[in-house]
């Protein structure tokens, strides 16, 4: 296969992908030592057409197109294009004033990629978002594809997701053995944030949002804060889950790369509001 790195490719050791190919059959053929799309063009009797979905995959990697490999995958297997479009990829959540994309809007969509964090923020640098997305071959999210896309569609078209595929955490955590919201599948991994913003939600983002557009200082830095906290935690649960779905399988030896980690903690948020918005729920907030 060409475009090959020094690292072994993931998706070289997938067939999934492949007309015919189902869980029993791919382990059938790795079982037999047939691991590589170059190794299964090499069998006897393979059927042509399986061979021609071997040269179409080999094409669409050279052309970096995630989006085929994901569309061709079923979704419970879309984790396997990760590891070899990590470094395209961006990390995505929203914040929004209410849970329908049809009578709320997103205040802050915050953006992780190997370059760093970015804010996109109503009223600021929003628009810049298209652009942002454009550069990328993989998008992924904790719930997007119910909450954080459907937003974004509505807002900004369908368009902008276009040349990018979407990899959604939850269904790859719960597939790994870790059920729940983002901050439970945290809690239960030990992968969570910081204890001074560990019990904000939703809902608090709302009243962030709120007491931002009112006037109320620290407010609008917090609720990126907030946002930046649940965005760092995905490369995490992405290596997390990559390595352990492909573990005892060829594709082990192609376990996702570092991701560059990003220091939240370089981004201010105020102690005092937060501690606000506990009492409001009942609970203290330790810092």
């Amino acid at each position: 296969m060409s475009g090959k790195t020094n690292r072994p490719l993931m998706l070289e050791h997938t067939f999934r992908h492949i007309s015919g190919i189902g869980p029993v059959k791919e382990a059938r053929w790795w079982g037999a030592g047939v691991i590589t799309w170059d190794q299964l063009a090499s069998q006897a009797n393979l059927k042509p057409a399986v061979g021609v979905e071997i040269n179409r995959s080999s094409d669409r990697f050279k052309r970096r197109d995630a989006r085929y490999f994901c569309d061709a995958l079923p979704s419970s297997e879309r984790w396997r294009v990760y590891p070899d479009f990590a470094q395209d990829t961006g990390f995505l959540d929203i914040e929004t004033t209410g849970l329908s994309a049809g009578d709320s809007v997103i205040t802050v969509v915050g953006l992780l990629t190997k370059d760093g964090y970015t804010a996109h923020v109503r009223g600021d640098n929003m628009d810049d978002l298209p652009e942002s997305l454009a550069r990328l071959k993989l998008i992924v999210t904790f719930n997007g594809a119910s909450f954080d896309l459907p937003f974004i569609a509505a807002e900004f078209g369908r368009e902008v997701f276009a040349h990018a595929a979407h990899v959604d955490m939850r269904h790859v955590m719960r597939r790994a053995g870790y059920s729940g919201g983002l901050k439970q599948v945290e809690w239960k991994t030990g992968l969570g944030r910081a204890p001074g913003l560990a019990n904000l939600g939703g809902s608090d983002a709302v009243a962030l949002w709120r007491l931002a557009d009112e006037g109320e200082p620290g407010a609008l830095e917090t609720l990126v804060r907030y946002n930046a906290e649940d965005v760092a935690s995905l490369p995490r649960l992405a290596a997390l889950a990559v390595s352990k779905l492909a573990e005892g399988t060829p594709m082990a030896r192609s376990a996702a790369p570092a991701f560059p980690t990003f220091d939240c903690t370089a981004l201010p948020f105020d102690q005092g509001l937060v501690e606000y918005l506990g009492e409001r729920k009942g609970f203290a907030v330790s810092s």
